[in-house]
């Protein structure tokens, strides 16, 4: 649970931050965009409806963190949408109700055309797998954007870290449990979280030298505006003298 809380606020309330403080999205979300914030609410709906005791019993732990990180998730995605564009806004509200739609028909076919409980977490399950997966897959893709564009901007080690993390502890907990559907995901993220901190390395040793180049982390282009502020005020109360 620590660690998976440590992998949503790294990812999501760090972004809702960065997002108030600017006021703006723009080289703040990922290549993909708002559908990262909504991959991680939606999927923690998933995980907690399938560990409801109709589903699959002593799950108290599936459904506490899960919990937690659909609330985290849902206030990234209330701090996009308050700052994003109209365009923005309706591409969010359209995804907000298609993913809702999907969640509450998936939870009347499976709690009210199938009384078998098997049936029902092999379903389940299969959802959240593919989810999961999705999930860790958009964290890599931001991790390749980067790479691709060369942009230090978008390199964020800490929820590479968790999110390896998280996996590895998720895995090991799917494994004492036997429970394939925790493993399958958890798995990916191991691999995916291996790949994301080894690109992390990668990138801070080789694109480094190339920063000042035009390459500035958000830190450095923050600190430039400053200074260019601070010689504007300068030259202006000479030239009133």
């Amino acid at each position: 649970n620590i660690v998976t809380i440590a992998f949503f606020v790294s990812s999501t309330l760090r972004s809702a931050y960065l997002i108030v403080r600017q006021k703006g999205t723009s080289n703040i979300v990922s290549c993909w965009g708002n559908q990262l914030f909504l991959f991680m609410l939606f999927n923690c709906l998933l995980w907690v409806f399938y560990g409801l005791p109709v589903n699959r019993p002593n799950n108290f732990w599936v459904i506490l963190t899960n919990s937690i990180g659909a609330v985290l998730a849902l206030i990234a995605v209330g701090a996009y949408y308050h700052y994003s564009s109209s365009k923005e806004r309706l591409i969010v509200e359209w995804e907000l109700e298609s993913f809702a739609g999907f969640f509450m028909i998936m939870i009347l076919v499976t709690m009210w055309l199938n009384t078998s409980r098997e049936m029902r977490v092999f379903i389940v399950g299969t959802i959240c797998v593919v989810f999961s997966s999705l999930m860790h897959l958009a964290l890599l893709s931001e991790l390749t954007t980067a790479w691709t564009n060369k942009d230090l901007r978008r390199l964020h080690p800490i929820p590479s870290i968790t999110a390896f993390l998280k996996g590895a502890v998720w895995t090991a907990y799917g494994w004492s449990g036997k429970d394939v559907f925790i493993m399958v995901p958890n798995g990916i993220g191991v691999a995916t979280g291996i790949i994301q901190v080894v690109l992390c390395i990668v990138m801070r040793y080789t694109i480094r030298g190339t920063t000042s180049e035009g390459l500035e982390t958000t830190d450095d282009l923050e600190k430039n505006h400053s200074q260019e502020l601070t010689i504007a005020e300068i030259k202006s109360n000479n030239l009133r003298l």
